[in-house]
């Protein structure tokens, strides 16, 4: 089986790399040769199909009325 050296981790992706290593009971190389074996089963991305479902939930909202006055009020009436 071939090695493979890899050089110029982050620090931040090397932590990671190490804590999930040590959850699953696996060497880091362990680790690292699991996650590339992983299937990818993400779906693309349908930006399209995305938008519409907004534009849909965004129609059924209604006019909001973003005031200033408004706004004062809904924090005054214990809102976030």
């Amino acid at each position: 089986m071939p090695d493979l050296e890899l050089r110029g981790i982050p620090d931040r992706l090397y932590r990671e790399l190490t804590a999930a290593a040590m959850r699953n009971n696996r060497s880091l190389n362990d680790e690292i040769v699991a996650r590339l074996s992983e299937p990818d089963h993400r779906e693309p991305v349908d930006p399209e199909g995305i938008l519409d479902r907004i534009r849909a939930r965004r129609g059924t909202i209604g006019k909001v009325d973003l005031t200033e006055e408004n706004l004062r009020q809904m924090r005054n009436a214990g809102r976030p």
